[in-house]
């Protein structure tokens, strides 16, 4: 009878030891199902190891109940991981080891909403205003959506004068099935049958690529010469930061790496992390192309079962390559070679909920336990991975200029002539507002009707999707706010919808306005929606496709528009920042940035790095192919030192801008930082806890006054989002450029106020990306 050490996938993540009466040993990393609590309740455990201590004969040792995996789902590098992510990121390791898993194992219930013959026909229509609701709802008469897409769809139709029918009425009418689902996943139980990964639908659209890999240019094949002889060929190396501008011929670099691995071994696997899922589909496309029958993809708008899928090809070993988002890093390889963490800059590689881990850093981690080669990829790396390649941690490589002789876009800085905060009052009931002229620049719309009239393509990003930022009232001098947190809502849908971007509280204008009261309302500032109306009103003629999260949101929408724009069927790309990562249009000459200010002026310290970010990323997408590429950005501060960095692509003079501040604080990357974010629906429980907390520092301070002289403590405060999803926060940041006694003290805080009353939570984030 073996004593295994377990830890259990609660909330709070608890080593106990268990026996198990079969005679066979489960090794480490396998799952199992063991009793938990007093009435007879089940749970999932990973096997940890066997216990070498003898039982403490005070306790009775529980009886595993069922082993669930004939092959350990964690090796033990994984499990390895897993511990140093539970000590780093001060997450339980229970909570740590199952946000490793691709998918949960819970029965789910999914409805579609599907047209029947008599729908089909009715979805034609062009008389009957029903037939103009169904082809809102459903974008081809042989379609199906989710129940979920279809009420928010029903919702719009209403909104813009559409009949208002139900889906009983429409099922009575036999004009729609509503088909219901069940399925169960693979996370916490017993591995579901999952089908072939080739048995998933393909994301990206049919296209005839280019296999024959490209001719190294003399300055890509001294990076990728460097990479072997300093990489590849040897058993541990350090990390390389790859700081290539837009356009350098990164990606053909990783091919070119991607095949020597290979070529050394076939059973070799390699890790290609993307920052978003509209990166997906062109990387999709090329690896595709070069490594046929040998890539796994997975992203967030796969189903469960399809991601599982994917990922059991990468741990049978029957895939070589897997592409993916931050939580591919914990893919189960099972001879993992090489990690290459493109844009590793983009803050998307950070999980803000739950296990706030940074999927660039674990996959460092990840790679130094694999002894495995990773490459950051970057035009605009971060300041931490650039600080730690001028300290000699990463192996710093470059690429200065574009392939092909190609140079970096004509930049200019459009100084807007007027105010970019204007108001406009809501029309009648019922009508949809008239565009008048938007607050940009008119060498801005001639350069897009210019651009146009040469068969070029063009890209027009703001920074807010929505219709305008929000409702001002007149009567109250405020904007109208979410009832559940503490920020404006968003208006919608021409102006009938108000939506709160951060709990999706969402409520119709004309419940909140009367008719003699529409005319105390303004809407202030424009987002994506808006400004694709207004661009189809200037730009007579032109295609354009709107691309932000309102338009995407099924898994379908952002590979096609982005299939469709690359061969030619669209004009004008027009949204939020996610069209400035990554992309490669060969026609694509002309990029409009608005409102760049917006991102400049955020209350954070980082808000410099992310506008220089999102203008050098941007311009990046203009003259990658034969033709020159032109780049407009509007705003009110031409002389901005992080602006003019940004036009010139120069990020040697903004790294000295930013550096002298950064050091001065102790900012990272010269200092790390821990925030601890307290919330509580009730104010006078949090603020008590925040005066118990205060007054335990200032005493922990005084008491260990040379110990702790190099660290920084920041609150108790408020911060500038005070209440989120109904519960009120607060603030904690700890500074400091010695990490072990930044640990440390962040451990006694949280030891010190471990029990919290009634519903106070604590969220901790290390090496935050975002104080707001």
């Amino acid at each position: 009878m073996q004593q295994y050490h377990l830890d259990i996938s609660m909330p709070v993540a608890l080593e106990q030891s268990f026996t198990y009466l079969a005679a066979e040993k489960i090794p480490s990393g396998c799952r199992v199902t063991v009793p938990f609590g007093e009435r007879n309740r089940q749970t999932v455990g990973v096997v940890l190891g066997i216990s070498q201590k003898a039982p403490d004969p005070a306790y009775k040792l529980k009886a595993i109940l069922a082993r669930l995996d004939e092959i350990p789902i964690y090796s033990s590098i994984l499990l390895d991981l897993a511990r140093w992510m539970s000590s780093y990121y001060m997450h339980p390791l229970g909570e740590v080891l199952r946000t490793m898993l691709p998918a949960s194992r819970v029965k789910t219930k999914t409805s579609k909403v599907v047209l029947t013959e008599s729908g089909k026909l009715l979805w034609k229509d062009q008389e009957d205003p029903r037939g103009a609701l169904f082809r809102l709802i459903w974008k081809k008469a042989s379609g199906s959506c989710s129940l979920k897409i279809f009420k928010t769809r029903m919702e719009e139709g209403l909104a813009a004068g559409l009949p208002k029918v139900t889906l009983a009425r429409l099922q009575k009418d036999g004009l729609v099935l509503k088909e219901d689902k069940n399925e169960t996943r693979a996370r916490g139980g017993a591995s579901s049958k999952t089908s072939r990964p080739d048995a998933a639908e393909d994301d990206v659209p049919t296209v005839s690529p280019v296999i024959v890999p490209q001719v190294l240019t003399a300055e890509q094949r001294a990076v990728y010469q460097k990479l072997v002889d300093d990489g590849i060929t040897q058993a541990q190396s350090k990390p390389f930061l790859l700081h290539g501008v837009t356009g350098a011929g990164k990606t053909e670099v990783y091919l070119h790496l991607i095949a020597k691995v290979l070529e050394q071994n076939p059973q070799n696997q390699v890790l290609v992390m993307v920052p978003e899922i509209a990166l997906t589909p062109q990387m999709t496309r090329i690896f595709k192309a070069r490594f046929p029958d040998q890539v796994s993809v997975v992203h967030s708008a796969m189903a469960d079962t399809e991601r599982w899928a994917q990922m059991e090809a990468i741990r049978n070993g029957e895939r070589q390559i897997l592409i993916g988002p931050r939580s591919s890093v914990f893919a189960a390889f099972v001879q993992l070679k090489l990690l290459i963490v493109d844009e590793e800059h983009d803050s998307s590689y950070k999980q803000t909920t739950g296990l706030t881990y940074n999927g660039r850093d674990v996959a460092v981690m990840r790679g130094y336990l694999e002894k495995a080669v990773v490459v950051l990829g970057s035009a605009t790396p971060s300041l931490e991975s650039y600080a730690n390649a001028q300290q000699g941690k990463y192996n710093l490589l470059e690429l200065p200029n574009r392939v092909h002789g190609r140079g970096l876009p004509d930049v200019q800085l459009i100084q807007a002539s007027i105010e970019q905060a204007f108001a406009r009052r809501l029309s009648p009931r019922g009508q949809v507002p008239r565009l008048l002229e938007l607050p940009i620049d008119p060498r801005i719309v001639e350069a897009l009707r210019a651009n146009h009239a040469r068969g070029m393509q063009a890209m027009v990003i703001v920074n807010r999707r929505g219709f305008a930022y929000f409702l001002f009232s007149l009567r109250e001098r405020k904007a109208v706010s979410c009832p559940h947190c503490s920020i404006s809502m968003t208006v919608h849908k021409n102006s009938s919808i108000l939506r709160c971007h951060y709990c999706d509280f969402s409520q119709r204008v004309d419940d909140l306005v009367a008719p003699e009261e529409r005319d105390a309302f303004v809407m202030v500032g424009y987002g994506s929606e808006q400004m694709e109306l207004y661009l189809r009103e200037a730009l007579p003629g032109a295609r354009i496709q709107r691309v932000d999260s309102d338009t995407v949101g099924n898994r379908e929408a952002l590979p096609t528009m982005l299939n469709d724009f690359r061969e030619g069927r669209i004009d004008v790309l027009v949204g939020t920042q996610m069209l400035a990562k990554g992309h490669d249009f060969a026609r694509v000459t002309l990029i409009c940035i608005l409102e760049v200010d917006q991102v400049l002026n955020l209350p954070d310290f980082r808000a410099g790095e992310r506008a220089f970010q999102l203008m050098v990323q941007a311009s990046g997408r203009a003259g990658r192919g034969e033709h020159s590429g032109c780049v407009m950005i509007q705003t009110q501060k031409p002389d901005h030192p992080i602006l003019q960095a940004g036009i010139q692509h120069d990020f040697q003079a903004f790294w000295q801008d930013q550096e002298p501040f950064r050091r001065q604080h102790g900012y990272p990357p010269f200092g790390r930082m821990i925030l601890f974010e307290y919330s509580g629906t009730r104010k006078d429980q949090l603020d008590e806890l925040m005066r118990s907390i205060d007054r335990w520092i200032s005493e922990s301070l005084k008491r260990s006054a040379s110990t702790l002289q190099a660290l920084q403590v920041l609150g108790p405060a408020v911060p500038p989002i005070e209440m989120i999803r109904g519960r009120l926060r607060r603030t904690l940041l700890l500074v400091s450029a010695d990490r072990k006694i930044l640990a440390w003290f962040a451990q006694q805080l949280r030891s010190a106020f471990a029990e919290l009353k009634g519903d106070l939570r604590l969220r901790i984030d290390v090496d935050p990306q975002s104080l707001m």
